[in-house]
């Protein structure tokens, strides 16, 4: 197999290891446009890879799985965030003044 044939391969192993550095930046306008380019390479690709793509097929899978996982770790500290928004939120409730009662207006004949 030519080198020709592999090299799709290693565009898109590359492109997955793109991917991590642009999650990991939180970078998600350039993560989107990555994907467009990804779905489209990979459209490109025959059914069946020759055998010579297979230490580069690895590698993008191996890449993909650390792209979970820091998809999941963000996840994980925005959760954290908005936890900690939201205990501050009702803490700084706890200070406000009390509310005035509102009148409500008896309408019997």
């Amino acid at each position: 197999m030519s080198s020709a044939e592999t090299a799709p391969y290693e565009v898109l192993a590359r492109m997955t290891e793109r991917e991590l550095e642009l999650v990991g930046d939180g970078d998600y306008d350039a993560l989107a446009e990555l994907k467009s380019e990804r779905d489209a390479l990979i459209a490109s690709l025959p059914e069946t890879p020759p055998a010579t793509a297979r230490p580069a097929l690895q590698r993008a899978a191996l890449m993909n799985k650390r792209v979970e996982i820091e998809i999941l770790r963000r996840r994980e500290a925005l959760l954290l965030e908005f936890a900690n928004v939201e205990r501050v939120s009702r803490t700084a409730r706890g200070y406000s003044p009390p509310r005035a009662e509102r009148r409500h207006v008896e309408a019997t004949a």
